[in-house]
C-alpha cells in the first residue's frame, strides 16, 4: 500500500478540488458550470448536508478524492454507502492510493452500520471496472437515468 493522508474535504482544499473536479467532469462528458461547482463544494462543506468527501494526500500533494454519501436500503432495511465519485490523480493510479481510499471508505461504512457500499462505473471504464471488482462484486444491475426538467 502507498503512504497517503485520507481526510475529510475541508474549506481549504478548494482549490486542489476545483482543479480535479472539473477534469473528472470533462472525463464523464459533463460541462461544469461555475454554479454547480460551487453548489457541489456548498454540499460537501455542509456537515447537515448527506453528500460529504475525502481527500487524499501523497506527501503534501492532493492527488484524489471522493464523494459519497450514507442512504437507506429499502429492500434491505439498513443503511448502504454510495460512492458517487472516485478520482485519482494519472500518475497515483497503480500505486495503490485508490486501494487506501476503498479502504477508508469501509472504515466509515463499518462505523455508520452500512451492509454495503454501491458505485457505479461507465461500462466502457476498463481499468475502472477490473478495480472495483477486486473489491466489490458486479451485481449486473442497470441503471437508468430520467432527464428532469426543473420547473
Amino acid at each position: 500500500m502507498s503512504k497517503t493522508a485520507i481526510a475529510n474535504i475541508g474549506e481549504n482544499d478548494f482549490d486542489d478540488w476545483r482543479q480535479m473536479f472539473v477534469y473528472f467532469a470533462i472525463l464523464h462528458d459533463v460541462s461544469p458550470t461555475p454554479e454547480g461547482v460551487a453548489r457541489t463544494w456548498g454540499w460537501l462543506c455542509d456537515p447537515t448536508h448527506p453528500e460529504t468527501g475525502l481527500i487524499v494526500r501523497v506527501r503534501d500533494d492532493v492527488v484524489g478524492f471522493v464523494h459519497y454519501r450514507l442512504q437507506p436500503s429499502a429492500l434491505r432495511g439498513t443503511q448502504i454507502l454510495y460512492l458517487d465519485d472516485l478520482f485519482i490523480a494519472e500518475a497515483h493510479r497503480g500505486s495503490g492510493v485508490a486501494d487506501d481510499m476503498m479502504d477508508r471508505l469501509r472504515e466509515i461504512a463499518q462505523t455508520h452500520g452500512c451492509s454495503a457500499i454501491r458505485l457505479d462505473t461507465h461500462a466502457t471504464n476498463k481499468r475502472a471496472r477490473r478495480f472495483y471488482e477486486r473489491h466489490a462484486k458486479n451485481t449486473n444491475w442497470i441503471t437508468y437515468e430520467m432527464t428532469v426538467n426543473s420547473m
